[in-house]
């Protein structure tokens, strides 16, 4: 009876300890936009972004050390990195 114990208490602990660690791993996963920078960043240093709509509409851009940072959609030379980020994909791919 006491080993039958002991290995409910490992499967009970290993199920939450595993629940806990995917619903934690989820929520860090995915960043969202909730403020906007208002300065300009250096295009060459951008190497990817993302478009959101929810909770506020933004283009995260995501810089060659990994840092994200949220701006409006709506400025002009927001739409300028997007297309030079979008050429240098191109030119990766051929």
């Amino acid at each position: 009876l006491r080993l039958n114990i002991n290995r409910i208490f490992v499967l009970f602990s290993f199920i939450y300890f595993s629940l806990l660690g995917s619903a934690s791993s989820q929520s860090m996963r995915k960043f969202s936009c909730v403020t906007l920078s208002t300065r300009q960043l250096n295009i060459q240093n951008l190497v990817s972004y993302e478009r959101q709509q929810v909770p506020t509409n933004a283009i995260m851009f995501i810089t060659a050390k990994g840092i994200k940072i949220c701006v409006s959609p709506d400025q002009r030379w927001v739409q300028t990195a997007i297309k030079r980020i979008n050429e240098r994909r191109a030119a990766k791919r051929k």
